[in-house]
């Protein structure tokens, strides 16, 4: 009880040491301020409107991005650490104000009115620019104990709606490609108007026109005219685009505002924007290295189809670069055929650079001779990682793989990659001597290897899919071993070959018309045999087992498309293994039971949604994912490679790898120990959300420091009712029990933007097998308890985000 009361009263004064800490950090920041100085707390943004406003969430985020001035950073929210580092060095001489600074520091951020209109000013010209004429904003601040903490109101008003589009064209022919594809347009009527649908308008024309030959045109011949009723519209308001509007007097009504839009096609600085050319000649130089490369007729020279390849040494099949080039001697000029030239050559992998260049025919001026150079890259390389995971104070385990890459094996812009992978866990026993606590529990290792085509191989027709669609064969093969030291060794040899492809910029599918598990445990020890024959689920999950079957994937990512602002990513895949097995078993039966095969029968359906909500200086993450394996035929569980688990680094984070479910079943003899089997099942739903935010930076910014709070909630479940796991199939009506629960903390370093070191800190808050409350166990968190902390917060480092 003593103990208890002194470990209160420590607490109260680390939280009392901590108030006066910041307390004086605080005031130190702003003891050195003038009278009529203050230090820039905080910007704040308030939008007011009588009426909806169509993304109100982005447009504030933007707003505040135009805010010149940003209050300096604070640790944690509370510290303004940097700031006063600096304030501590300018005290001691050893910066001067005015001297350049490194990262580590940071100036006080004084509010100044000036700067606070120039923020007004680009408000105002953003919203200009998405429509709102009317815009209205007030800047405002108060102080409190030397802080200024500023509010920008903002009155947008009403924006305009699109009422007609006219076009005006002094050439035919280009009026002609224009009106064809009109129905794509993004000025529709009644949309309402934004600057950045004009941008969008004038792309699309001109990649429209030089997709039709037309070289030399460019956005420059394509200007907009908006004519509005409200001739005091855009007075006072700088903007680029005020001279391209005309005024036209009308009286104002209570309806949106309409504005009609004049899209004028000219012939302006180059007379031979209207000039329609076409491909003469392609000279391609797959290890190009300078200007002399272009006149050294000494070079191995290759033509297929009119394109000639030349050559110092053939790094790569001519064959191969042909499949990745759509500027074709005889075809006209398109500027989709150029860009994809570029995109397609460089997702081969092989080249540092390319460079696709084009010049007149000096005999005929209408004809384009185009020059692709390509400098190749470094063909091999070899990369690491490592991993660290721990479940509690008494367990660790550490894997690392070795990875070897031939970026263009067989000269076919193949990739060939073979990787080597091993790891243990280890066990915390307790005992007096430190050594002798850790036993090792799992060894596993493996090597594995796959070839990446970038083509379609037989039985797949070449002419099926477009080379655009990015189609690719992987053919893979590896062998990995489990060794559960107390109980078994499980060898998995496996084989696939599939197929990917896109469809879109953002829709990938992959395809797999055969893949091959062996599964075998040449080992089994006498204690797990005894745990099998008691076991009818773990029986026929670690039963030796032939896999043969096919699945398909759907991917959808839309990063690039939304410019990595609010994305999505969704996968959904499907596999089926034993069908065609199947028929081959009952003909076996049908010859007088000649041949029988020990196979898996079984389908699953996996999905992975994920969603990211980005703001100026943090990111909402959230996803939800999960799979429903359904055994069937001469299975009544999934094998134990293709069954889900939950816990770990990459899942419930408050569980240590393996450890919960299924369902609501609890093992009271095995509660935390390390040695047990793992838990398995058919069916898994995970949810997990992380709010991340930047800290600081180290090392003159070479590793930024990020952090993260995060939780996570789900479960794993069998697809049958086993005696052997007493609430461990799913049920509807006990889902609410079933699902896990945990809450947590944690830090990201991201070094050099190439290598991301996570540690996470998680304790469960929520336990399917505690009857009592739903499960929540929030009233026995005790931060005191060593039993408590020992059983209950979970450690995890590993390498890469969780999702």
């Amino acid at each position: 009880m003593g103990e208890r009361l002194f470990d209160n009263r420590r607490s109260i004064f680390c939280a009392l040491l901590a108030a006066v800490m910041c307390l004086m950090l605080g005031c130190h920041s702003t003891r050195n301020l003038d009278d009529h100085q203050y230090l820039l707390r905080k910007n704040k943004v308030v939008i007011k409107s009588d009426r909806p406003i169509t993304n109100k969430g982005e447009i504030k985020d933007n707003l505040t991005r135009l805010i010149v001035q940003k209050p300096n950073t604070y640790f944690l929210g509370l510290f303004p650490m940097k700031l006063s580092i600096y304030n501590r060095r300018v005290a001691k001489g050893r910066i001067k104000p005015d001297s350049p600074l490194p990262k580590s520091v940071e100036r006080p951020v004084l509010v100044d009115t000036a700067l606070m209109q120039r923020s007004v000013q680009n408000m105002k010209n953003y919203l200009f620019n998405q429509g709102y004429f009317y815009a209205k904003i007030k800047d405002t601040f108060r102080v409190s104990k030397k802080r200024a903490y500023a509010t920008y109101i903002v009155q947008p008003g009403k924006n305009y709606l699109i009422n007609k589009v006219n076009y005006d064209i002094d050439d035919s022919n280009i009026a002609h490609i224009v009106r064809a594809v009109n129905d794509e347009t993004a000025l529709v009527k009644d949309k309402e108007f934004a600057y950045s649908l004009t941008d969008e308008e004038r792309s699309r024309i001109t990649s429209e026109i030089r997709n039709n030959g037309y070289y030399k045109f460019t956005q420059e011949n394509v200007t907009f005219k908006i004519d509005t009723f409200d001739k005091t519209l855009f007075k006072n308001i700088e903007s680029p685009f005020e001279g391209a509007v005309n005024f036209i007097s009308s009286p104002k009504s209570n309806k949106r505002p309409t504005i009609d839009i004049d899209v004028i096609i000219r012939l302006v600085d180059d007379t031979n924007a209207y000039t329609k050319y076409s491909i003469n000649s392609v000279q391609v130089y797959p290890d190009y290295n300078n200007t002399a490369d272009l006149k050294d007729s000494q070079m191995t020279k290759k033509t297929i189809n009119n394109i000639n390849f030349r050559y110092h040494d053939e790094y790569v099949h001519a064959n191969v670069l042909y499949k990745h080039i759509y500027l074709l001697p005889g075809h006209i000029y398109s500027q989709d055929d150029d860009d994809k030239t570029h995109v397609k050559l460089n997702e081969l992998g092989i080249f540092q650079y390319i460079n696709v260049r084009f010049r007149e025919n000096r005999a005929n001026p209408h004809l384009l001779d185009c020059n692709i150079l390509l400098n190749q890259t470094k063909k091999h390389d070899f990369s690491t990682n490592y991993e660290i995971s721990s479940g509690s104070t008494y367990s660790l385990g550490n894997s690392v793989g070795l990875n070897f890459r031939d970026k263009n094996f067989l000269k076919g812009a193949n990739l060939l990659t073979v990787g080597v992978n091993g790891g243990v866990e280890l066990g915390y026993n307790n005992v007096s001597n430190f050594i002798n606590n850790f036993s090792i529990l799992t060894k596993y290792y493996g090597v594995n290897a796959s070839i990446d085509f970038p083509k379609f191989l037989a039985p797949v027709a070449s002419s099926l899919f477009d080379n655009s669609n990015l189609p690719h064969t992987i053919i893979g093969a590896g062998e990995n071993v489990i060794d559960r030291v107390n109980y078994f060794t499980l060898v998995n040899t496996s084989a696939n070959f599939t197929y990917s492809w896109h469809q879109t910029q953002t829709i990938t599918w992959s395809f797999s018309p055969v893949f091959i598990n062996i599964i075998r445990l040449p080992i089994e020890t006498d204690s797990f045999k005894h745990v099998l024959s008691t076991n009818e689920y773990l029986k026929n999950s670690y039963k030796q087992n032939f896999i043969e079957g096919e699945n398909i994937s759907f991917t959808y990512d839309n990063i690039i498309k939304k410019h990595g602002v609010n994305y999505s990513f969704l996968k959904l895949g499907l596999e089926e293994a034993g069908a065609a097995l199947g028929v081959v078993n009952q003909l076996g039966v049908a010859l007088n039971d000649l041949y029988k095969i020990q196979y898996a029968q079984y389908a699953k359906f996996d999905f992975d949604g994920r969603h990211y909500f980005t703001f100026p200086h943090s990111v909402i993450a959230m996803r939800f994912y999960g799979g429903v394996g359904i055994p069937y035929g001469q299975s009544t569980t999934l094998p134990y490679i293709k069954q889900y688990f939950a816990g770990g680094p990459y899942s419930l984070r408050g569980w240590r790898i393996r450890t919960l479910g299924p369902g609501s079943y609890y093992d009271i003899n095995n509660v935390n120990n390390s040695t047990q089997i793992d838990r398995t099942g058919d069916i898994k739903l995970e949810y997990n959300a992380e709010y991340r935010f930047p800290i600081t930076p180290l090392f003159a910014g070479a590793v930024k420091m990020n952090g993260a709070f995060f939780a996570d909630a789900g479960n794993i479940w069998l697809a049958q009712k086993d005696t052997s796991y007493a609430g461990g199939e799913f049920r509807l009506t006990t889902l609410g029990q079933d699902i896990a629960a945990d809450l947590g903390a944690g830090m990201r370093f991201d070094i050099a933007s190439f290598l991301t070191l996570r540690v996470d800190v998680a304790i469960p808050v929520k336990k399917p097998y505690v009857h009592t409350n739903s499960g929540w166990v929030f009233n026995q968190i005790d931060f005191y308890n060593s039993d408590w902390r020992s059983n209950n917060i979970v450690f995890n480092v590993s390498i890469g985000y969780p999702f």
